[in-house]
C-alpha cells in the first residue's frame, strides 16, 4: 500500500500526534491527504493580532457556500487580548462567536479589564458549546472591579473547565462569597477550577448563610492562588505583597464542594495577627459542625509562610480531626526562601493520621525537632501504602535504613536540607546476606551530608534504582593511602539518567575544613558486555573481595570549587574537565600520589583566583572521589 492510500481514520490519528507545521506539509504532499490534515488544521486556531483576525474571518466567510464547512471544525481558539480591531473595520472579534459555532476550549491571553471580554459578551451569539477557558489577565495599579470579564465567563454556561490566570504586577481581582453562589448558578457543569485571585478576608459576614449553601455537585477540583497586591522590591527585585486570608473559606468550601477530590490553596506575604484563641476555637466549632465536608477529599496542597497560624491549624483541627481520607498532602512554608522555624513539623504524627490512605507525603521548609533536641526524623510504625515522600528542610537527621524498613512500597524519595544516616552497626556485607532488598525507583537529594558507607548501602538494598538526582552535598569517608581514592561503591547500581553537581568530600580520620575539602570527582561503571544480562554482571562483577579484579570505565570528571568574586555572591560552581585534564589527574594518582604534582601552568603566579580551569590541578594533592556504578544510560552534568 503506497502513503497516498493510507486510510482516512489512520490519516486522523497520525494528524493528532503532529505539530501545526508538520500537519501543513502533509497537507501539502499528495491530495488524498490534502482533506484530513486540512481538517487537522481546522481543530486549532490561534490569532495574535488585527491582521490574522481579520484575515481569518474573511476565509471563514468565504467557506459559507462550500460543502465541507471547516469553521465548524474548529475546537480550540486561542486570542491575544492585547490587539484592537478598528472601529470602522467590517469585522470584529464578536463575529468568530457567530461563525465558530462548535468552539470547545478557549484560551484569551494578556487581558485588561475592559477589553475583549466585553465584545465577547455582547456578540450575537455565545459560544453554548464552549468546555473549557482559560483567561490570563493583567493585575492592575488601581483596584478596579472585573465585572466584564465575570460577566462573559457566566455566558459560557456549558463550561467544565475554568481556569483564571493573573501576570504581572499590582492588585489582583478581589471575590467574596457572593462570586462563588453567582458563578455557580450559572455554571452548572463546572468541575475544574484554578484562578488567581484574592478570597476576601469579610467572609465572617455570611457565616448564617454557609449552611444553607446549594452545593455544586460537580466541582472536583479547586486551585486557588490568593493575593492581593504584589511588587517588586527596587532595591533587590525580590517579590512582595500584601496579604490576608481567614481559614473560614474552608468552612465554606466543605459545605460548597461536597465531592471534592483535590484542593490547592497558596496565600503567602500574609500580613494578618495572630489568630486570637476566642475566633480560633470558633473556627474549630465550626469546622467540626459539618462532619460531611471534604468527604472525597484525596489530594490537598497548602502553600503558605504563616505555617504556625494556618499549616498546623487546617492539618489537624480540620483534616486530622474529621479524619479526611488524603492520599496526596504537600505542604510548603518556605518564606522568601527560609525555613520556618517557628514551630516543628511532626512527619510521623501525619503518616500516623493518615496511614489507612496516605499514598504520598510531601514537607517543604519547616524544622523537624525541637531546638537541643535529637534532630532524627523517627517513624514509630510501618507505612505500607506511602510511595512518594518529600522532606525539605534544615537541621534535620534521616536515618535512611529505618525508613527504608518501614516504608516498604517507597518508590520515590527526595531529601533536602540535613544529614542522611544509617545504623551504626550496618556493614555492607550484612546488607548483602540478611537485608531485604527495597523497590526504590528514583531518589533525589539535594543540600546534605552523609558518609560514604550510606551509598554503599543504597546500592546493596535499592538495586531497583533508575533515577538519581545528587547535588550541594558533602561526602566523608576513608581515603586510599595508596592512590588518594575515596571510593563510593554502587556496583549494583544501573541507571537510567543520573543528574550530579556540587559535590565535595571529607576524610573521616580528621576534621576537614572547606579549605581542604576534594572537589575532584571521576565517575565510572562496568565495562559492557553483551553477552551478559543485568543481573549476570550483577553478580560477577559486584565488588566483594579485596581480591576481586574488576574493570571499570571511566564515564567523566568534574570539580566543584568555591566561587567568589567581587560583585557576585559566593557558593559552590561545578565544571566538567576536558578528557585531557581527567588522564592527567588519573595519571598523577596512578603514578605519584602524594608527591606534589607539578603544575602545567607556564607562571605559577598568574593563577588570579577566578579562572577555575586550571585551579584544579593545585588541588590534586587533597585526593579524589571515585564512584563505581554497575551501569548508567544517560549523566548530566549540572553546571553551577
Amino acid at each position: 500500500m503506497g502513503v497516498s492510500e493510507l486510510p482516512f481514520e489512520l490519516l486522523v490519528q497520525i494528524s493528532d500526534n503532529l505539530s501545526t507545521k508538520d500537519i501543513l506539509s502533509c497537507a501539502l504532499t499528495c491530495k488524498a491527504w490534502r482533506n484530513p490534515f486540512q481538517k487537522a488544521l481546522w481543530r486549532e486556531i490561534r490569532l495574535y493580532n488585527f491582521h490574522s483576525t481579520q484575515r481569518f474571518i474573511d476565509i471563514i466567510k468565504d467557506f459559507q457556500d462550500v460543502s465541507i464547512s471547516y469553521p465548524h471544525l474548529v475546537h480550540s481558539l486561542c486570542i491575544d487580548g492585547r490587539f484592537r480591531m478598528p472601529p470602522n473595520s467590517d469585522s470584529q472579534v464578536s463575529d468568530l462567536s457567530m461563525y465558530l459555532p462548535n468552539i470547545k476550549s478557549l484560551c484569551v491571553e494578556n487581558i485588561s479589564r475592559t477589553d475583549i471580554c466585553t465584545e465577547l459578551t455582547r456578540s450575537h451569539k455565545i459560544w453554548k458549546s464552549l468546555e473549557s477557558l482559560k483567561v490570563d489577565y493583567e493585575r492592575s495599579e488601581n483596584e478596579v472591579s472585573a465585572k466584564n470579564l465575570f460577566e462573559f465567563i457566566n455566558t459560557c454556561t456549558m463550561l467544565q473547565k475554568l481556569e483564571i490566570r493573573d501576570d504581572g504586577l499590582g492588585f489582583n481581582i478581589e471575590r467574596s462569597v457572593d462570586y462563588f453562589e453567582n458563578m455557580h448558578r450559572h455554571l452548572q457543569n463546572l468541575s475544574f477550577i484554578k484562578v488567581g485571585l484574592y478570597l476576601t478576608p469579610d467572609i465572617l459576614d455570611t457565616l448564617d448563610t454557609i449552611p444553607n449553601t446549594i452545593p455544586a455537585f460537580s466541582v472536583i477540583y479547586l486551585d486557588i492562588n490568593s493575593k492581593r497586591y504584589k511588587g517588586i522590591d527596587s532595591y533587590d527585585d525580590t517579590e512582595y505583597g500584601t496579604n490576608d486570608w481567614d481559614p473560614l473559606w474552608l468552612y465554606y468550601f466543605g459545605y460548597k464542594y461536597p465531592n471534592l477530590r483535590s484542593l490547592k490553596l497558596d496565600f503567602t506575604n500574609i500580613f494578618s495577627e495572630p489568630i486570637n484563641p476566642g475566633y480560633r476555637q470558633m473556627t474549630i466549632s465550626l469546622f467540626h459542625s459539618n462532619p460531611n465536608a471534604f468527604r472525597h477529599l484525596e489530594t490537598f496542597d497548602l502553600t503558605t509562610d504563616y505555617y504556625f497560624e494556618f499549616s498546623d491549624f487546617i492539618l489537624w483541627e480540620l483534616f486530622c480531626s474529621l479524619r479526611i481520607p488524603l492520599k496526596y498532602l504537600t505542604l510548603d512554608a518556605t518564606n522568601y526562601g527560609a525555613v520556618d522555624d517557628s514551630n516543628p513539623m511532626d512527619i510521623d504524627r501525619i503518616l500516623q493520621s493518615f496511614s489507612e490512605t496516605l499514598e504520598s507525603l510531601s514537607v517543604t521548609g519547616f524544622i523537624y525537632s525541637e531546638r537541643n533536641q535529637d534532630s532524627t526524623i523517627k517513624l514509630s510504625s510501618c507505612y505500607p501504602l506511602l510511595t512518594n515522600l518529600c522532606i525539605r528542610g534544615r537541621e534535620m537527621s534521616l536515618n535512611l535504613e529505618d525508613l527504608l524498613d518501614k516504608c516498604v512500597a517507597l518508590k520515590q524519595l527526595e531529601y533536602c536540607g540535613g544529614i542522611l544516616l544509617i545504623n551504626p552497626n550496618t556493614t555492607t556485607e550484612e546488607s548483602n546476606q540478611h537485608q531485604k532488598q527495597h523497590g526504590l525507583q528514583i531518589l533525589k537529594l539535594h543540600d546534605f551530608s552523609a558518609a560514604a558507607e550510606v551509598f554503599d548501602h543504597i546500592s546493596f538494598k535499592c538495586r531497583s534504582l533508575e533515577y538519581m538526582d545528587l547535588s550541594v552535598f558533602y561526602i566523608t569517608g576513608n581515603i586510599c593511602e595508596r592512590n588518594g581514592c575515596l571510593l563510593l561503591d554502587m556496583s549494583h547500581t544501573f541507571l537510567k539518567t543520573l543528574n550530579i553537581a556540587q559535590i565535595r568530600y571529607g576524610s573521616t580520620c580528621k576534621k576537614t575544613h572547606s579549605d581542604d575539602a576534594i572537589g575532584l570527582t571521576l565517575l565510572s561503571q562496568l565495562y559492557d558486555d553483551p553477552s551478559a544480562g543485568k543481573e549476570s554482571e550483577r553478580e560477577e562483577n559486584h565488588i566483594d573481595s579485596k581480591n576481586t579484579i574488576v574493570k571499570y570505565c571511566d564515564m567523566g570528571c568534574f570539580y566543584t570549587y568555591d566561587y567568589h568574586r567581587i560583585g557576585a555572591n559566593r557558593g559552590l560552581h561545578t565544571m566538567q574537565l576536558s578528557k585531557t585534564s581527567a588522564n592527567i589527574a588519573l595519571g598523577y594518582y596512578q603514578n605519584s600520589w602524594p608527591n606534589k604534582f607539578i603544575s602545567t601552568l607556564k607562571d605559577d603566579n598568574s593563577y588570579d583566583g577566578v579562572h577555575r580551569e586550571i585551579e584544579w590541578e593545585r588541588e590534586l594533592c587533597k585526593g579524589y572521589a571515585k564512584w563505581s556504578f554497575g551501569k548508567v544510560k544517560d549523566i548530566h552534568f549540572i553546571s553551577i
